[in-house]
This record gives C-alpha cells, sequence and structure tokens, in this order.
C-alpha cells in the first residue's frame, strides 16, 4: 500500500521504521502510520487463550472505570441511553455495561466470540463496520483498543458521525504513540532490537496496528469530522498479576522470556506510573447540527 498524505493533517509522511511492514511518520503532527494488512483467514501467531487470561482484568478494571464516566455525562437520563461497541471481542465490554446498567449493543468481525454472545445473549451483529449496521442513531459510540486497527480512520470517522445523534458521544479507548512502551519501544528498535516494537504493532498478529496516536494529532483527526473533545483520561496499562500471560499471548514468545519480561517490567513500573500514559480513553461530543434537545445535553 503506497501512503502519502496524513489522515489527521493531510501533512507529508515519510518512512521510519522498516519491520514486517513499514511504518510511517507524519512530518506535521507526528502520527505513525503502517501499511499494514488485515488477514481475513484470522489465523496467526495470536493465542487467544492466552490473550484471554492476561488482559481480562485489566479490560475489566479499565471499562468500570469508563462506564463510570458514561453514566456521569448521561445522568439520570442514562435508562435511555443506546450505545454501540465496534468491535467486541471477547464480549467484556457488554457484560460491564449490562452490569452498569447501561443499553449496549454491538458489531464484531470474528465468529470465533459467538459462543461468548450467545450464552450471554448479548446484541451483536456480525461483520465490519460500518458495512455492517442498523439504522439506528446512537448516544454513543465505543471503540476499545480497537481504532488503531482500522485502516481508513478518515472514512471510519465520517462514518462514526452520522451513526450519532446530535451531542451524542465519540468514546475512543486507545494506545498511545507518546507512552512509555511505544517511546520505549522505539528506542530499542534504533539499537537494534526490533522485535518489541514489531509486537507493539501486532504485525504477526490477523489484526495488526495501522496507526500510532497521541492526545493532539487524534483531535486533529476527529475535529475534522464535527467532534470537540471533551475529556481523557489515562487507564491503566499492565496488570502485573496477568503480565507473562499476556506476554505469550504471541506464540514466538515462550515461557522463560516471559519470566524475564514480566520481571524487567515489574522492576520498571515506578518509571512507567511517572511516564505519560500508555493508554488513554477520550471522550468526544457530536456538535449539533440543529436546536435538537440532544445538542445541548453536557
Amino acid at each position: 500500500m503506497s501512503l502519502n498524505l496524513c489522515p489527521a493533517c493531510n501533512g507529508a509522511l515519510k518512512p521510519k521504521y522498516k519491520l514486517k511492514f513499514d511504518i510511517f511518520k507524519c512530518r506535521e503532527c507526528g502520527l505513525y502510520i503502517s501499511d499494514a494488512s488485515f488477514d481475513h483467514s484470522f489465523v496467526s501467531d495470536m493465542d487467544n487463550d492466552m490473550r484471554a487470561v492476561g488482559l481480562e482484568k485489566l479490560r475489566i478494571t479499565n471499562f468500570k472505570f469508563i462506564a463510570d464516566k458514561i453514566k456521569q455525562v448521561f445522568g439520570t437520563g442514562i435508562k435511555n441511553v443506546k450505545g454501540l461497541e465496534i468491535g467486541c471481542g471477547n464480549g467484556w465490554w457488554l457484560k460491564t455495561c449490562r452490569e452498569e446498567g447501561i443499553n449496549c449493543s454491538g458489531i464484531e468481525p470474528e465468529r470465533a466470540f459467538s459462543p461468548i454472545y450467545e450464552a450471554n445473549e448479548y446484541d451483536v451483529a456480525y461483520g465490519f463496520y460500518p458495512a455492517t449496521k442498523s439504522d439506528t442513531q446512537y448516544d454513543f459510540i465505543i471503540m476499545n483498543d480497537v481504532f488503531e486497527h482500522i485502516p481508513d480512520v478518515d472514512s471510519l470517522t465520517a462514518s462514526l458521525n452520522a451513526d450519532l445523534k446530535d451531542g451524542g458521544y465519540l468514546i475512543i479507548n486507545i494506545p498511545m504513540s507518546d507512552g512509555f512502551f511505544s517511546v520505549t519501544a522505539r528506542l530499542l528498535n534504533k539499537l537494534g532490537v526490533k522485535s518489541i516494537l514489531n509486537r507493539m504493532w501486532q504485525f504477526d498478529f490477523h489484526s495488526p496496528h495501522y496507526t500510532y496516536f497521541n492526545a493532539a494529532n487524534l483531535n486533529l483527526l476527529v475535529s475534522k469530522h464535527g467532534f470537540v473533545k471533551v475529556n481523557d483520561f489515562r487507564l491503566n496499562t499492565l496488570d502485573l498479576g496477568s503480565t507473562k500471560e499476556r506476554i505469550v499471548t504471541d506464540k514466538k514468545f515462550n515461557k522463560l522470556s516471559a519470566d524475564i519480561m514480566a520481571g524487567v517490567l515489574t522492576l520498571a513500573m515506578p518509571v512507567i506510573n511517572a511516564a505519560k500514559p500508555d493508554a488513554k480513553v477520550f471522550f468526544f461530543k457530536k456538535v449539533a447540527t440543529n436546536n435538537n434537545a440532544a445538542g445541548n445535553r453536557e
């Protein structure tokens, strides 16, 4: 794939790193973008069982935090709110919503998760957004560690605007390009250790990363499509109790290397916590196009 212009600011892209796929960086806003490709076979070096063990506790903790912020935004009107999650994965967000009294349906391309949805009677449509969607307009649309896996984020954001009510909220939970792990991975790459940066971009998984944003260039992108940022919050990045399982999600890492890396991360936690966040959740509000009451909701 040939990449020329940045989707956030239309700046020129320059080649930056050569890994399994090439990574480019915008000369103007600093967005990182790759020429990766999605493997529609859904077969890769990802161990889904280990991924679930390594991530569930961390994700549930973050999701409960986000759900609480959503309830604060909508207040007593939360019982009438309808949300959509794009990319439901293991169903942890839908589970959290049910527990927190938030009405949310989902869209998911991978059929491997269907037993979870069916057993819990979650309302999930199968396919890729926006090709798979209803005619419903939503009060909020959330993407949990999904936005960075979308190749055409410019068209995506336009579709998100169209599917939100005036005054509705776009909620993006995303890894940050200026966080500790991203910066460290790029430094190690300069020193000749390419495996960490390759893992950060998930290039050996069937759904790799296409982008790595920071707060400023993410805002540049979504503001082009009629959104204003309301707030953003730091999210937890590691659960030390399941770090080894998370590492061996990538089948190329064995137990010994996972033990060593987990030990290093434990020692580095004070530095990680003091650095810029590796993950944040952003609340963007759709600018009202009329005088509907929804547009006046805060």
